[in-house]
C-alpha cells in the first residue's frame, strides 16, 4: 500500500529472505500471508508462527521508523487473547510470558566476488538464484542499542527494511480455536502512523511438548562475550529449546567420564532445567535434551589402551542405562569417534572399534559414530553414519546392515544449504526429508562460530559477524587430497557456522548490540519452522493418516539425499508461499474428523 511519505509497506511469510536492495521482489503485491491489505496467518497452540513486515523507502530516507505488534484477541471471546504478560521481566534470557516479539533484520553485504563457491555447499547446478547483495539474517531485538538494530531505526533511500514478528501461541487448552485479530502499527519520524490488520486462524490442536525429530547444533564456549552472565551457555540452551533443537558441545561432551559433572548436567537431560523457575516457558517446557555425544568431534575420552577404553565405555553405558531406569531418558547417545576421517585413518578406526566391541562388559553396546558416508571397509566397526553427502550406494550399505544414516550441514541438491546466501526454506527442507526417509538426526556443525576456524588464515581470531560475511575459510593446496577444490586452494563460506549472533560484542565494540543474550537469525527461525512442520506430520500420522502425510511430503520434496546427483537442480520449491501451502494441507488433515 503506497503512503504519502513515499513508502511501500507489505508482508511476507517466514520462508523468504528479502534483500535490502531487492525493490522488485515478486512477493510485494501478494503472497500466502499478504493480500495487499491484511496479514493472514494460521497455526496451533504451542507453536510459534512468524511473518515479516517489509518497509520500503522510496526516494527519501526514513530517519526514524518503529514497528509494534498488538495483542491478538479472539473475534468471539473477549477474554481469549495472545499477548505478552504485562509484568514481562527486563532479563532478555527470561522467556516466561514472552508471546509476541518484533525484531529488526540486520543485513550483511556479499559482493559478487565473495559469493560462496558452490562446490562446497551445493551442486554448481543448484545455487540460490541471488547470491550477492545485502542479505538479511541476524534478528535484532527491539530494545537493542538505537542505531544498531534497536528501535527506532533509520532507513536509507530506495531500500527495504525488514522486521520479523514471532507469535508464540501458549500451550493452553483453554485457548479456543477460531479467528484472532490484531494489528501492526508502523510509525514514521513525523508520528505518521500506518495500521495493518493481522488475523490468525487458530486450529483446535496443539503441537506436542516433546519434539519427535532430533536436531543437534554444536555451540562453543561463549563466556568471553557475556562476562555479565553467570551461565551464558544456559542462555543459548533456552533459545535452542524455544526453537526445538538441542545444543551439544558442553564440557561433559568432550571429557572423560566424570560422574559428578554428569550429575550436575542431569537437569538438562531430565528437563528440570527448562522450567519457569529458570526463566523458561515455551515448547519443551519440562522436556530434557535428547542427544548426548560422548567425545565431541573425536575428543579422546576413552583413553588409548584397550583395557582402559573398555572400562571407560562400561562407565558411559552403565550411566545411560541408569538414566533410562531413573526417569525414562531414551535419547540418542553415541561415541563421536572421529570427525570426517580420510581413508588413511581406517586402520586406526578399526583398531579403536575392535577394542570397544570386544569388551566383555556393557561398553560393547556403546554406539560409535563418524561423520562420513558408509564405507565397506568399516563394516562391523561404525554403527552410525553421519554424512554430508548421502549416496545411493552408501544408503544401501547402511540399510543392508540395519544401521542409522544421519546427515549434517547443507549440500544442495541433496539437502538444504546452511550458508547465508541459501534460500530461507533450505533450513526447513532438512526436517521434511527426515520424515521422508525416516532419518533420526540432523547435525549443524556449529551455531556460535564467532571465532575463525583453525584451518584458515585468521585461525582462532574473533570474527566480525555483523560486518563481514565470510565466517569459514579453508586452505588446501594439495591437489591429490580429497578435500582439494581447485583454484588457489583458498575456499570460504558466508555465514557458515552461524545460527546465533552475539548480543554483546566486546571484540568489535562498534558492532555491540547492547544485549546480554544471544540473538537469533532467519536461518534459526526456518530451522524451527521445519521442526514444527515435522510435528504436524507426527500428529497426523498418529491419527492414522500416514499415507496422506507421505503424499504431501513427496509432493514437497520428490527427490532428496541419496535420490539426487550432484549435477541435478534442487527438487523442492524455493518459494516460501509454496511451503505455507504444504503446511496448510497438513493442518487441514489434522482438522478433519
Amino acid at each position: 500500500m503506497p503512503h504519502q511519505h513515499q513508502t511501500h509497506i507489505w508482508a511476507v511469510g517466514d520462508g523468504e529472505k528479502v534483500r535490502r536492495d531487492d525493490l522488485a521482489n515478486p512477493n510485494r503485491d501478494g503472497n500466502s500471508v499478504w493480500d495487499g491489505h491484511t496479514v493472514r496467518l494460521f497455526g496451533a497452540r504451542n507453536e510459534t508462527i512468524a511473518f515479516q513486515l517489509i518497509v520500503e523507502s522510496q526516494n527519501s530516507p526514513i530517519p526514524s521508523l518503529s514497528v509494534e505488534m498488538s495483542e491478538l484477541r479472539h473475534r468471539n471471546y473477549e477474554n481469549a487473547f495472545i499477548r505478552n504478560e504485562l509484568a514481562h521481566p527486563d532479563d532478555p534470557n527470561d522467556y516466561v510470558g514472552r508471546r509476541i516479539e518484533v525484531f529488526t533484520q540486520h543485513y550483511l553485504y556479499v559482493p559478487d566476488e565473495l559469493s560462496t563457491p558452490p562446490q562446497w555447499f551445493y551442486s554448481a547446478s543448484a545455487p540460490p538464484l541471488q547470491m550477492s547483495g545485502w542479505i538479511p539474517d541476524a534478528l535484532i531485538p527491539h530494545n537493542a542499542r538505537v542505531g544498531f538494530g534497536g528501535q527506532p531505526v533509520a532507513v536509507q533511500p530506495r531500500a527495504n527494511q525488514g522486521f520479523w514478528i514471532d507469535i508464540y501461541v501458549p500451550n493452553d487448552d483453554a485457548l479456543p480455536p477460531g479467528l484472532y485479530t490484531g494489528a501492526i502499527t508502523v510509525t514514521m519520524h513525523d508520528h505518521n502512523e500506518t495500521t495493518i490488520p493481522v488475523e490468525l486462524q487458530l486450529f483446535d490442536f496443539a503441537l506436542p511438548q516433546e519434539t519427535h525429530t532430533k536436531t543437534m547444533v554444536y555451540a562453543s564456549d561463549v563466556s568471553s562475550y557475556f562476562p555479565k552472565l553467570d551461565a551464558p551457555k544456559d542462555a543459548l540452551r533456552k533459545m535452542a529449546q524455544r526453537h526445538r533443537f538441542n545444543l551439544v558441545g558442553d564440557d561433559v561432551h568432550g571429557r572423560a567420564f566424570d560422574e559428578t559433572a554428569l550429575q550436575a548436567y542431569r537437569p538438562y537431560l531430565d528437563g528440570s532445567f527448562f522450567s519457569r523457575a529458570n526463566g523458561y516457558e515455551g515448547p519443551g517446557e519440562g522436556v530434557g535434551e535428547q542427544i548426548f555425544p560422548v567425545g565431541m568431534y573425536g575428543s579422546p575420552v576413552l583413553g588409548e589402551e584397550p583395557a582402559q577404553m573398555q572400562a571407560e565405555a562400561d562407565k558411559w553405558v552403565n550411566w545411560f542405562h541408569q538414566q533410562k531406569e531413573a526417569y525414562g531418558w531414551n535419547g540418542a547417545y553415541f561415541l563421536y569417534l572421529i570427525d570426517e576421517p580420510r581413508v588413511d585413518k581406517f586402520p586406526w578406526i578399526q583398531e579403536q572399534c575392535s577394542a570397544i566391541k570386544s569388551s566383555e562388559g556393557p561398553g560393547r553396546e556403546l554406539p560409535i559414530l563418524t561423520t562420513r558416508g558408509f564405507a565397506q571397509a568399516l563394516e562391523g566397526s561404525i554403527d552410525i553414519w553421519c554424512s554430508s553427502h548421502v549416496t545411493s550406494e552408501g544408503k544401501a550399505g547402511a540399510d543392508r546392515n540395519g544401521q542409522p544414516v544421519w546427515f549434517y550441514n547443507g549440500y544442495r541438491p541433496s539437502h538444504g544449504s546452511i550458508i547465508l546466501e541459501g534460500d530461507a526454506v533450505d533450513m526447513r527442507v532438512n526436517s521434511w526429508l527426515k520424515w521422508k526417509h525416516n532419518i533420526e538426526l540432523y547435525f549443524v556443525w556449529h551455531g556460535t562460530h564467532w571465532r575463525h576456524n583453525h584451518q584458515g588464515p585468521r585461525g582462532r581470531t574473533n570474527q566480525n559477524v555483523y560486518g563481514y560475511p565470510v565466517t569459514f575459510m579453508y586452505i588446501n593446496t594439495n591437489q591429490n587430497d580429497e578435500f582439494y577444490y581447485g583454484g588457489d586452494g583458498v575456499h570460504w563460506g558466508n555465514g557458515d557456522g552461524i545460527l546465533f549472533y552475539p548480543g554483546h560484542d566486546p571484540f568489535y565494540r562498534e558492532q555491540d548490540r547492547g544485549i546480554q543474550a544471544p540473538i537469533s537469525s532467519i536461518r534459526m527461525k526456518n530451522l524451527r519452522r521445519g521442526i514444527q512442520d515435522y510435528e504436524y506430520m507426527w500428529l497426523a500420522a498418529r491419527q492414522g493418516k500416514r499415507e496422506q502425510v507421505d503424499a504431501i511430503v513427496n509432493e514437497a520434496i520428490p527427490r532428496v539425499l541419496h535420490e539426487t546427483d550432484r549435477d541435478q537442480d534442487i527438487a523442492w520449491s524455493p518459494v516460501g508461499s509454496d511451503w505455507d501451502g504444504y503446511r496448510k494441507n497438513l493442518a487441514d488433515l489434522l482438522s478433519r474428523n
